[in-house]
């Protein structure tokens, strides 16, 4: 049997009581084959061995784990999302940032299983015929942000890291669907050595919810911000340093000499801090968006930088 099997019944159990971590009972191996030979499928090693050995619904991410009675829409089977047919989309090959552009198939998901729905029309899926066979996927059905892979290896790998999260007190769980596991040291890792783009972007969110970060992480994202060759990875590496609090955004005033001008927008933003009263901009980083916004050349980032900034005060407006 998988070792993750064991493990994962020993984290549930170690759960606090307030997750009212309750799964369904396992299913058989009848009931699991006869929902594999009604859609002309064969459901992932990993996958069926929860279901035959853990449970099956219940305790996970969002609102859930789903049952196998709601794993496949017949809606959705009858505009071509038969979980036989396979999802076309490869795992970890690029980041997308775009809307959903699939046409016909934006609100069909074939080759897959719903397993959690997370509302707002975003769905987790399991691909179960296609190149991504095993991985899940996250997508939105209305196609507003293309497919994206979660980085789990496999359907255990994902539900064990659900329970490490819980258990390490990640501070927002909303997050998880885009990040992955891992120490501090193995996500440095992987944020400046991995070759693929999807595992980077990953890591860096990781460290917006990162319960125990260490005192060096705000100086060692500011090093992978200077070398990330691709702007989306370099926001989100700006996301998780405005999370390490007043020392990660005393950072931020360096993006914006980033040539994007996106990522130089967003490092504005994350300048500020949310209070009570509103969201307050500290005096060097008020000082410091004033002095690019003389230099800045993009109407766009001046904007952002001026709503930061708010109105001036009514002595500087004679």
């Amino acid at each position: 049997m998988d070792d993750r099997i064991a493990r994962i019944h020993a984290k549930l159990a170690a759960l606090p009581a307030t997750e009212k971590a309750s799964l369904g009972p396992v299913l058989t191996e009848p009931q699991v084959s006869a929902f594999e030979d009604a859609h002309g499928i064969r459901l992932p090693r990993e996958f069926r061995d929860f279901l035959t050995r853990v449970g099956h619904g219940g305790y996970g991410p969002a609102y859930g784990l789903l049952p196998m009675e709601r794993w496949v829409s017949g809606a959705a089977e009858a505009k071509g999302g038969k979980p036989s047919e396979p999802f076309p989309i490869v795992p970890d090959l690029e980041i997308a940032v775009r809307p959903d552009r699939r046409g016909s198939l934006a609100h069909v998901f074939p080759g897959t299983l719903t397993v959690v729905e997370r509302g707002c029309s975003d769905l987790t899926l399991l691909v179960v015929t296609g190149p991504g066979r095993g991985r899940l996927v996250e997508v939105n059905f209305e196609g507003f942000f293309p497919p994206r892979f979660h980085a789990d290896s496999d359907f255990l790998s994902w539900y064990e890291r659900w329970l490490d999260f819980v258990l390490a007190g990640h501070c927002d769980l909303n997050w998880f669907a885009d990040q992955m596991a891992g120490d501090e040291a193995e996500l440095v890792s992987t944020l400046v050595n991995d070759a693929r783009a999807t595992r980077r972007r990953a890591a860096a969110y990781t460290f917006i919810t990162y319960p125990t970060p260490s005192a060096s992480l705000p100086e060692i994202l500011m090093q992978a911000l200077a070398t990330e060759p691709l702007p989306a990875v370099r926001e989100t590496i700006l996301r998780a340093l405005a999370a390490q609090g007043d020392q990660g955004r005393a950072l931020l005033p360096t993006a914006l000499a980033d040539p994007t001008p996106d990522v130089r927008s967003l490092a504005a933003l994350l300048m500020t801090t949310p209070t009570p009263q509103g969201r307050r901009l500290s005096t060097p980083l008020r000082q410091a968006l004033g002095d690019h916004l003389t230099i800045e050349g993009d109407d766009s980032v001046r904007e952002t930088i001026q709503r930061v900034l708010g109105p001036p005060p009514l002595s500087s407006r004679a």
